[in-house]
């Protein structure tokens, strides 16, 4: 947490428009409160900066109610704005949404169902795969907001399957690799994380070209 802190305050002096963390996965919060007040030890170190309360509990193992911390969060944070949710429970996003007289942003966090999270009034969404196929996202919120689910559905069907072909490489790697084939050296991932050797990387490719990948990038609509 002190790490943490230090690293928001350094964003504030640098200039970044907001701090987001996660709730340490160790030892971890039992409570709202005590999530409250591990959010609050990091978001204090840039005050002037809007925090964002990172909750994603299949990856951290927590699963206390956001909306609960909405309700809650404001006495100690005065400085929270919002939530990544990276949650396919619908019915905690709908909390979310509603907590505190929906005074805060919710911001999506599951590409795989964007959609799902627009029609329950997702205004925007933050994902892993928009640093490589963003204009996926933009179709799916673009057809959505016209009333066109079909090409929605269609879109939304896309990311499903680009996240389905880079699971099985290690998603991360994997990620970081498809940055690589548009010319964007990232390097590699950290442990545990393993970068993709050259045969894999010629074998993701190929899958990628399988399912039509660079073309639908291409594509105007």
């Amino acid at each position: 947490l002190r790490d943490g802190r230090d690293l928001a305050a350094h964003a504030e002096t640098i200039g970044a428009r907001a701090v987001s963390a996660v709730a340490p996965s160790y030892f971890k919060p039992t409570s709202v409160e005590g999530l409250i007040g591990c959010c609050a030890e990091i978001a204090g170190g840039a005050p002037g900066l809007p925090f964002y309360y990172y909750d994603i509990p299949s990856w951290t193992g927590i699963a206390l109610p956001v909306a609960d911390l909405l309700e809650e969060v404001r006495s100690k944070v005065p400085n929270c704005v919002g939530v990544k949710f990276t949650s396919q429970d619908l019915g905690a996003f709908q909390a979310a949404r509603h907590a505190a007289g929906g005074a805060f942003e919710i911001l999506w966090g599951c590409d795989e169902a964007l959609l799902a999270g627009l029609s329950l009034g997702a205004q925007a969404a933050v994902g892993s795969t928009y640093n490589f196929a963003a204009i996926l996202g933009h179709r799916v919120m673009a057809a959505f907001g016209r009333g066109d689910l079909a090409a929605a559905r269609v879109a939304q069907w896309r990311i499903q399957l680009l996240v389905q072909t880079l699971v099985p490489y290690g998603y991360l790697g994997a990620a970081k690799a498809v940055m690589t084939m548009h010319g964007i050296q990232v390097g590699i991932p950290r442990l545990p994380c393993a970068p993709l050797d050259n045969d894999q990387h010629g074998a993701l490719r190929a899958d990628l070209e399988r399912i039509g990948y660079f073309d639908w990038l291409s594509e105007t609509q």
